[in-house]
């Protein structure tokens, strides 16, 4: 495996003769799938998985033992055949495929998952946060091995979905002192299907084809995929009326409404599970960290507008932090829009006059109009909402540290898994705040809410972990944490000379682009 290197890729592509020179005959993958996307990748390290500029790339690069297939919500195997759960639930035993090779012709081992799971505790990366009570690995032979935890985790085999198997032989001379990170964010390890071409990760990446892909190439599919940065809705629609990209994902409602009707595109509509939140920072020493300040914030903005608007009705009304149809949902947990109350509350507590920061990213148009609304709501109030606009990353690091914290962020939950774990806990356990490297960017912390999440991921009963659930909304509900925008569907125009492409909730904003065509 070569080391990746930069390059300036926008419009260029490999060499398609000399890539199909080098597969066998029958069924080449051939021609090339281009992607848009609107936010640039954080790395290509698979610590970062949970990140979908990250996960997008490399949900087709690595492998897992399990996953969720693009269109099912149930996992299945994927390097293990099989797997056996001990009485106590705190023993996963695992069989492996004995026909995988990793991008550089080594074969995949049970030394490489324990290798894995262990470079990804070192590195205390953020895909750990979903594994629960997980204690350790141990490889009983080639084929097998042994994952055990500290206590019953209901989530595991789910969150296994997120954990990437790395190469051993590949990684282990660049462990360094940062755990091979360094290396592991321009370079790939995997045996998923496709391999890391070239990485320019401002301009474009291009992914090929893996010749001796364990799983074959039987049907039609792509030699190279080029994801190409285009941080303007309007760019990328020019780009896909013009054909030089197959999907756009990130172009407006109302192109993505006319092409609806257009011959030539089509436009696929996803039933997501993914919230978008403003999270107030509960503890700043700002107004924020005021509870009552909070529950002020909490009734400014109209949700049932912004559904009709800015998504045209392309989602569901949020009722709560959790999507309605979820187990242990409760109604009527956040306030409704009330802009007389908040304005009440604003006169009674000599709150006119404050001055908030949200920080969001402007690339995404329904970020951009929340912010818009939200501001205009507020300033007739009195209170003046000043807007930042950021990268992910850039974004993503004012939050690490409390007092870089601003007042109010957006954020998206794309849950990592189907399941109310992976938004409650990673959205409002004090162990997944920002300062710890999770997405409770609100910084909450609040005991007795991090202890029912812990009581509910340890239970078995689905009664019961719903009961849990719904006192965990209650309880954040009552300290006005976020306001829920949003749960947007997962809108994608393309091309209609693309052929299978099918939406993933368990990881939104990605493409099966292994199982996609373009003819």
């Amino acid at each position: 495996m070569k080391t990746v290197t930069a390059a300036r890729i926008l419009g260029v592509s490999v060499s398609m003769l000399a890539l199909v020179g080098a597969m066998p005959v029958q069924a080449a993958p051939s021609g090339v799938l281009v992607i848009a996307e609107n936010e640039t990748p954080e790395n290509l390290d698979p610590a970062n998985a949970v990140n979908s500029t990250v996960n997008q790339l490399l949900v087709g690069v690595y492998n897992t033992l399990v996953q969720f297939p693009a269109g099912k919500t149930a996992v299945e195997p994927q390097l293990a055949t099989d797997w056996d759960i001990s009485e106590d639930g705190k023993t996963y035993t695992f069989t492996l495929r004995d026909d995988v090779t990793f991008h550089d012709g080594s074969p995949l081992t049970a030394a490489d998952v324990v290798f894995t799971l262990d470079r990804l505790q070192a590195a205390s990366a953020a895909v750990m946060n979903d594994m629960g009570p997980y204690a350790g690995a141990d490889a009983v032979d080639d084929t097998t091995v042994k994952l055990t935890l500290d206590a019953p985790f209901g989530p595991f085999i789910s969150a296994l979905s997120r954990i990437y198997i790395v190469s051993k032989a590949m990684v282990e001379p660049h462990m360094g002192d940062d755990n091979a990170r360094g290396w592991l964010a321009v370079n790939d390890a995997g045996s998923g299907p496709y391999q890391v071409n070239s990485y320019a990760p401002t301009e474009a990446v291009s992914l090929t084809a893996y010749d001796n892909y364990w799983g074959g190439w039987d049907g039609d599919h792509v030699a190279e995929v080029l994801f190409r940065y285009v941080s303007e809705p309007s760019t990328q629609m020019a780009l896909l009326r013009s054909g030089e990209v197959h999907i756009a994902p990130d172009i407006t409602v109302e192109d993505k409404q006319s092409l609806m009707d257009t011959e030539g595109f089509a436009v696929d509509i996803g039933a997501a599970a993914t919230p978008l939140f403003f999270q107030f920072n509960t503890a700043s020493e700002g107004p924020t960290g005021d509870p009552a300040f909070r529950k002020m914030l909490a009734q400014t903005f109209d949700r049932q507008l912004h559904l009709d608007i800015v998504l045209a009705g392309f989602g569901t009304l949020p009722d709560g932090p959790l999507p309605p149809d979820w187990m242990g949902h409760v109604s009527g947990t956040e306030l409704p829009f009330d802009l007389d109350a908040a304005r009440a509350m604003v006169e009674e507590n000599g709150w006119d006059g404050t001055e908030l920061t949200v920080r969001y990213l402007p690339g995404i148009q329904e970020e951009t109009s929340a912010v818009e609304q939200l501001q205009s709501n507020l300033s007739q109030l009195g209170i003046t909402l000043n807007a930042e606009g950021m990268t992910w990353p850039a974004q993503a690091a004012t939050v690490t540290d409390v007092a870089t914290t601003s007042d109010i962020n957006m954020i998206y939950n794309f849950p990592t898994f189907p399941d109310p774990h992976a938004i409650l806990n990673t959205t409002f356990n004090s162990a997944n705040s920002g300062a710890n490297g999770g997405y409770n960017w609100a910084q909450y912390s609040n005991p007795e809410v991090d202890a029912l999440l812990n009581e509910a991921a340890s239970e078995s009963d689905p009664a019961k972990r719903a009961e849990l659930y719904g006192q965990v909304q209650e309880l954040i509900g009552q300290d006005h944490v976020v306001i829920t925008v949003s749960l947007p569907g997962s809108v994608v125009a393309m091309s209609d000379k693309v052929k299978g492409y099918i939406y993933n909730a368990a990881h939104h904003q990605t493409f099966n682009y292994w199982n996609i065509s373009v003819n």
